[in-house]
């Protein structure tokens, strides 16, 4: 029995939400979380998908992150 190819998002090597984090503990947690697993319940992803814009500081999960 094969194994799958992993499912990661194909937006990865161009999405904007991997500049806002400084530490990369936090950004590694999004990434397990929606990047290299179940990327289509990322609402950048969904975004991106249907053409509208994605703020930068949209979270995965559909939050903004506060400005510091």
């Amino acid at each position: 029995m094969a194994l799958s190819a992993p499912h990661h998002c194909p937006n990865m090597p161009t999405c904007r939400m991997y500049s806002v984090f400084t530490l990369a503990s936090t950004l590694q947690i999004w990434k397990e979380n929606y990047c290299t697993s179940d990327f289509d319940r990322c609402e950048r992803f969904k975004r991106s998908a249907l053409g509208e814009p994605i703020p930068d500081l949209l979270l995965p999960n559909g939050r903004l992150l506060k400005k510091a």
